[in-house]
């Protein structure tokens, strides 16, 4: 297994991490996982989902305006050259980002 393979295992158990600290109530600790894998890019869309959708709960909205951002980056600039099937996602998130920037103004 070559350090890319073994970085997204580790990406992907952190989401999983993430998921099962969420049904218990810790959301803090969800967070932590969840923003792990946006600061390093990660390339599938579970952390920006959920923290869009936690962040949207606490009435974060610059954390949600944040952390979609950098799912359109990471799928417009990452994803997408790879997997032309996620411009959906990346549509998603754009019209994601911009009712969440309505939201602050």
């Amino acid at each position: 297994m070559n350090i890319n393979e073994k970085l997204f295992e580790h990406q992907v158990n952190r989401n999983l991490k993430g998921i099962e600290l969420e049904k218990e109530g810790e959301i803090v600790e969800a967070i932590l996982l969840y923003e792990a894998n946006v600061s390093e890019c990660f390339k599938g869309n579970l952390p920006y989902d959920r923290l869009r959708i936690i962040y949207n709960k606490l009435k974060r909205y610059e954390d949600v305006i944040r952390v979609l951002e950098q799912a359109v980056y990471v799928f417009d600039t990452k994803v997408n050259k790879i997997r032309s099937d996620r411009l959906p996602k990346l549509d998603k998130f754009n019209d994601q980002l911009e009712k969440a920037k309505r939201k602050c103004n």
